[in-house]
């Protein structure tokens, strides 16, 4: 076995692992057990041929080569029969992969950064992070280590949310 092939096979474990983990991290969101479904999915885009014209449709990602971009949606639903107040989606950027910056969105969310494993949040004009030499600077996308969105007041019963963000996915 050529080492091409064992770098390539190691790199989609890594990758499979990752994807995998935020599936079942972000299934853990911050609302009222039994209240909240929350599912995730990973996609990559592909270029296909549909009615003779070129046309870019989302895949699972199950293969995806370095440089390439991951679109991440997690989505939530109200399945307890009142609204659900205080809801927190929160996501880890998965290693090996860098977040792409201003891609996080989710309707009817404020959304915050955390640079440090999820122990402290900002906004990502607020974050700032400590340099070599003891001063602070603020801290660039390639720092976050999670996505946290908060929901916005209530959400009603049977009603879905969502949030996305996208990463590149960088070499091991």
């Amino acid at each position: 076995m050529n080492s091409h092939y064992k770098n390539n096979r190691t790199y989609f474990i890594i990758c499979t692992f990752i994807i995998v983990s935020l599936a079942v991290i972000s299934s853990a969101a911050m609302a009222t057990e039994n209240q909240i479904k929350v599912w995730s999915k990973a996609e990559t885009l592909v270029t296909v041929e549909k009615d003779g014209k070129k046309v870019q449709k989302k895949i699972p990602a199950v293969k995806v080569l370095p440089g390439k971009t991951i679109y991440y949606t997690t989505e939530f639903k109200n399945i307890s029969k009142k609204s659900v107040d205080g809801i927190n989606i929160i996501n880890p950027i998965p290693k090996l992969t860098r977040y792409i910056h201003k891609s996080a969105s989710g309707e009817n969310t404020s959304i915050t950064f955390s640079i440090d494993g999820g122990k402290t949040w900002g906004r990502s004009d607020k974050l700032m992070k400590k340099g070599k030499d003891g001063k602070k600077y603020p801290a660039k996308a390639s720092d976050y280590t999670h996505i946290r969105w908060k929901h916005q007041g209530p959400l009603q019963s049977g009603k879905t949310g969502k949030a996305t963000f996208q990463v590149t996915l960088l070499k091991p």
